[in-house]
């Protein structure tokens, strides 16, 4: 802010303009700005009638000192005109005002004060006060500036409508130190005299005083065009830092209304997320038409709707990037700028901010660019190793009237799914290799039947056209997971950073959204598998897998121990025990029962598996097509070669512990 001696400062010097203004300057200088004293009208014609009725031969004598001051700008002709004046009609309230503004603008203080005394005392106008209050504004004493402040509330308040008596107003409470009566005063001359420079000129001072910057830049802005001296309000905007405060200002409100539109942004793309997630289940829930496993139009609405608000949160995501990159910079400028102003720079806590805010824009920028290292998911399985699994995934490709996997790949796990390999536009353009995942852990005790209606499901996707996309949602996935381990790795993942605030409320507010529209993708592909081999096969595969997924997780604990101790390879992990001896049949129940029983999370990718088997009996599904017990392993002709080869898989991840994706940028 101001401080009152800036203030007071510029504020004497407007009392020169205005004391300019109200008599004339010597002839070697430019005539000053229209007088402001009493030129009115009706000022002229009372002083006309008051001379001529009290001595018509003043009258000619004081319009002719009136003429050399105001017309001619002789201050010594008007000033013996008026002494004249005073001879012919003695203590004439007119001619004394007059003689004391003379007087003031030649710095002859004592003189001015005598007149303006005088005038008071013989008429106690709003004019005669106002120059009373002007001549006691110039002398060095503080107890005359109270009285001056006196006198110029009595002025203003007999003229309020008279700029020149609103204006020594604003000087005396300025030199009084009246911060908010001086700017009531402002406020009021600007309402008076708009066409004023030093109207504006004093508003925007006030203004700035008061913090209100953008307002203060304006004003004097204005005041510069109106005519006041570009030097003067270039010094004002520059030296006194308005102009820089107006900017500042005007950079953080504008960033204010960025925020808040972003955090709404935030606000709306949840609540979308959430009334996509609600309208999921209720559509879903719907039983589907006997016979037909394509998606219904309130489906397919849905499936736009997802896509739309996926892809508009990616936008999002991006743009966000920028700006938290610019909010954190000004708020270290703001905070160095602060300080400064403080007059107090604790070295330890800028160095410490600095170096944070680097490192907090280097994972930002990280984060921009990252991208997946795209390996082969597995071990490539060739036609020759498993020519019934090929000829099975053509079937179901005929019968889901789709294109074939084109590739097989083995995991160690029990995973099964299916992915498009290639750029985004081979993908959109059905050109893309697709490719089938088998984990090798989810073949013991499964049946072809049962392997038959899960591959079923996988197609189902290439059906609805779910592996064609995703990829950007998947980029922003692993890009907010760049930038959260790259906080975290800086030592930058703290509660007060806005980056650590972004990543984590970003990565909920897209996952929820994201993973509502994955779990409406595997609701429709079960029903491509329930319709196409019946819902039988497809419960029972379901609940294989997942009760797999226990005994696998169970013998691989227990062999990795055991290995460890005895300091040896891990054995083939698919012809250990299917019940491990840590774990009691009763205790994989209880956790199978457990998985039975969960419900379906906000952020599951998949339905929980109480709710995939409900809707899929009642989807209107034949419960049996095809009947097919023979083991799945069977369809494998080098099955013990892939299981050494998925165990040394697992051998060397386990020497590599922990592990961490591989991301390169």
């Amino acid at each position: 802010m101001l401080s009152r001696g800036w203030r007071w400062a510029g504020v004497v010097g407007l009392m020169s303009i205005g004391l300019a203004a109200c008599a004339p300057a010597p002839l070697a200088e430019p005539p000053p700005a229209p007088v402001v004293d009493n030129l009115h009208d009706e000022v002229a014609q009372q002083i006309e009638a008051e001379l001529t009725a009290i001595n018509p031969a003043a009258l000619p004598v004081f319009q002719a000192a009136s003429e050399a001051l105001y017309v001619n700008n002789d201050l010594t002709t008007a000033q013996t005109g008026y002494e004249q004046v005073l001879v012919l009609v003695p203590e004439y309230s007119h001619a004394l005002r007059r003689l004391s503004l003379i007087r003031l603008y030649v710095e002859d203080v004592p003189a001015a004060l005598d007149y303006a005394q005088r005038a008071v005392a013989a008429d106690p106008s709003g004019y005669n006060h106002q120059a009373l209050a002007r001549a006691l504004l110039a002398t060095e004493l503080i107890a005359d500036k109270a009285k001056a402040l006196d006198e110029a509330r009595q002025a203003a308040e007999a003229l309020p409508d008279d700029d020149g008596a609103i204006l020594t107003w604003v000087m005396a409470t300025t030199a009084n130190g009246l911060a908010t009566e001086g700017q009531q005063a402002a406020e009021h001359l600007l309402a008076v005299a708009p066409w004023s420079p030093i109207a504006h000129y004093l508003t925007g001072l006030f203004a700035a005083d008061a913090g209100e910057w953008e307002r203060a830049e304006l004003e004097l802005q204005l005041a510069q065009q109106m005519g006041m001296p570009a030097d003067a309000v270039q010094h004002t905007l520059f030296a006194s830092g308005v102009a820089f405060q107006a900017r500042l200002y005007r950079w953080l409100r504008r960033g204010g209304y960025l925020m808040v539109t972003w955090v709404l942004g935030f606000g709306v793309l949840f609540g979308v997320g959430s009334g996509l997630s609600r309208a999921t289940l209720a559509a879903v829930n719907r039983p589907a038409m006997p016979g037909q496993p394509q998606i219904s139009l309130a489906e397919r609405v849905l499936r736009f709707s997802y896509r739309t608000v996926i892809n508009l949160s990616a936008l999002y995501f991006y743009i966000s990037l920028p700006l938290l990159g610019l909010f954190i910079v000004t708020v270290g400028v703001v905070v160095g700028y602060t300080f400064l102003a403080l007059e107090h720079v604790p070295l330890t806590l800028l160095f410490g901010l600095f170096v944070g805010g680097v490192y907090t824009l280097t994972a930002i920028g990280r984060s921009l660019f990252v991208r997946v290292d795209d390996g082969e998911p597995g071990r490539r399985l060739q036609r020759t190793d498993a020519p019934e699994l090929w000829a099975l995934t053509e079937t179901i490709a005929t019968r889901l009237k789709t294109r074939p996997v084109e590739a097989i790949y083995i995991t160690p796990g029990v995973e099964v799914a299916v992915t498009e390999r290639g750029g985004q536009l081979a993908k959109l353009r059905g050109r893309a290799e697709r490719a089938l995942i088998v984990g090798l852990g989810a073949l013991p005790g499964l049946t072809r039947g049962q392997l038959r209606s899960i591959l079923a499901h996988e197609y189902g996707h290439f059906s609805n056209r779910d592996t064609a996309g995703g990829e950007l949602a998947r980029r922003v996935r692993v890009s907010t997971f760049e930038l959260a381990v790259g906080l975290a790795r800086s030592r930058q993942a703290h509660w007060y950073n806005p980056a650590w605030w972004f990543a984590n409320g970003f990565q909920r507010l897209f996952l929820r959204i994201s993973l509502g529209a994955s779990r409406l993708q595997e609701i429709l592909a079960d029903r491509y598998a329930v319709m196409a081999y019946g819902v039988r096969d497809f419960s029972d595969g379901l609940r294989h897998i997942a009760r797999q997924a226990l005994v696998f997780e169970a013998a691989l604990t227990q062999e990795t121990e055991m290995a460890s101790t005895q300091q040896r390879s891990l054995s083939n992990l698919y012809t250990l025990p299917q019940m491990p001896a840590l774990y009691t049949a009763s205790t994989i129940n209880q956790r199978f029962t457990e998985v039975l029983g969960r419900p379906t999370s906000t952020y599951d990718s998949h339905p929980a598996l109480q709710d995939r088997l409900r809707l899929v009996n009642q989807a209107g599904a034949p419960m049996q097509v095809a009947e097919d017990s023979r083991p799945a392993w069977e369809m494998l002709r080098n099955a013990d070669t892939l299981q050494e080869a998925m165990t040394g898989v697992v051998q060397s991840r386990l020497q590599n512990w922990p592990l961490i994706p591989r991301v390169r940028n």
